[in-house]
């Protein structure tokens, strides 16, 4: 005999959505004190970590305008003091003393979410209340105040923070992103340095970093012999703002939100900063640039010329071009005009197609730009690549999109003063 089955009791809706409601606000609770936790732990990191100067050291900053569409300025300082060189790092000698190598000011403009960086020349010549005559980075030696005072000056804007980082604190910060990828166009080292990478995208962990961002004497390996790298402390300036970039783009994407309290303890211990970059104004700056992406960071080089003043080698801003750009710097204002201008450019054929080259040569003349460099790349690509600094995407962005194919890296385009190296690859036929 077949038992009827049992009439069907549906579970009562409000018991549903109580029980779903109760869920839900539990879960939200762990959330929110998750969020709360990793906070704390965040601005417990950078309170313990970060060493700050008095504000009463540091006189010349100016208080920022409490206003959401104001810019803040921020001097960027990278000391290389030899103190605490060891292991791996001691390849760059010894000298006395303390000497500011980097020195980069910061535009953040949160009302247009942009970013701007000049880069001022160490060797830049700035004359003294008194008329005597000293190096920018001599007034860090005597004092950072002096610093401030003279880089104010020199880019005529009112500093509002301050940031310090000696060299073996780049090298850790580097190691502690687990290192960053580059691009090399070709082998290079420095024999001076310790630099000795190879072609291609490179892992560079620390010490490497240092020695690519200090090298004098870069050479590159091309058909088979070491050639010197032509440059002089502007293009270790442009290096230096490369690595920058580089590791800015790395810190930005953690593995996971509880990497990013310990990246930013061990961040915090390599730097010093004025007291008044403290957690809630890091905080608070975050927030109002949260929009920003790091790709469109402009960078540029505060434009110079050589004097040699009683057997002295000194660099001051260059009359027809530095005024200009600094005051777009202080508007905001575009530092690098259109991304479409005129661009110096090598060409690496990749593609094993005899000739190819030669027509792309003919191809970016006429749109305007100039091939400085023809030859052969080191191997064959499926894809063209368009490799150029960091700084500098939009520029090479806009180049792809005039000649309709390729993939843009940063990375190292050194030979020739070049602005974009570009390796065709097989997709790249562009004969009539």
């Amino acid at each position: 005999m077949q038992r009827s089955a049992a009439p069907s009791v549906p579970f009562p809706i409000g018991v549903v959505t109580k029980r779903v409601l109760i869920g839900l606000l539990l879960f939200a609770n762990v959330v929110v004190f998750a969020v709360l936790f990793y906070l704390n732990g965040i601005k417990d990191a950078i309170d313990r970590s970060i060493e700050q100067i008095p504000q009463e050291q540091l006189p010349a900053l100016v208080a920022p305008v409490d206003e959401a569409d104001k810019a803040l300025y921020l001097l960027l300082v990278g000391s290389d003091t030899c103190e605490n060189l060891t292991g791996s790092l001691e390849f760059f000698g010894e000298f006395e003393g303390e000497r500011a190598d980097v020195i980069m000011l910061f535009r953040l403009d949160p009302a247009k979410q942009t970013a701007q960086l000049v880069s001022l020349p160490r060797d830049l010549l700035v004359i003294r209340d008194d008329g005597s005559r000293e190096k920018l980075n001599a007034t860090y030696a005597r004092d950072p105040n002096q610093l401030i005072e003279a880089a104010s000056a020199v880019a005529g804007v009112s500093i509002n923070h301050y940031v310090e980082i000696d060299f073996v604190g780049f090298s850790s910060i580097v190691d502690q992103l687990n290192g960053i990828d580059f691009f090399f166009a070709l082998p290079t080292r420095d024999l001076k340095s310790g630099l000795n990478v190879p072609a291609g995208v490179v892992h560079m962990d620390g010490p490497t970093a240092l020695s690519f961002a200090r090298a004098r004497s870069l050479e590159e390996l091309v058909d088979g012999q070491w050639q010197g790298v032509p440059g002089d402390d502007l293009d270790r300036t442009k290096r230096q703002q490369e690595l920058v970039f580089t590791i800015l783009n790395e810190a930005k994407r953690p593995t996971n939100l509880l990497d990013m309290g310990e990246l930013v303890g061990a961040i915090g211990e390599q730097l010093k900063t004025d007291a008044g970059l403290d957690y809630d104004t890091l905080r608070d700056l975050a927030w109002d640039m949260r929009s920003f992406d790091t790709a469109a960071l402009e960078a540029v080089t505060l434009p110079v010329y050589f004097q040699n003043i009683e057997g002295v080698s000194y660099v001051r801003p260059d009359p027809e071009k530095a005024p200009a750009l600094l005051e777009d710097f202080r508007a905001g204002n575009s530092l690098t005009g259109d991304a479409a201008f005129s661009l110096r450019i090598e060409v690496r054929n990749g593609n094993g197609r005899n000739g190819a080259a030669l027509e792309f040569k003919n191809l970016v003349e006429s749109l305007g730009h100039v091939v400085a460099v023809v030859g052969n790349a080191d191997r064959m690509y499926d894809e063209t690549v368009v490799i150029t600094r960091p700084g500098e995407i939009a520029a090479a962005d806009a180049f792809v999109a005039q000649i309709g194919i390729g993939l843009v890296q940063d990375g190292n385009p050194t030979t020739g003063g070049v602005d974009i190296i570009v390796f065709l690859g097989a997709d790249a036929d562009f004969g009539e």
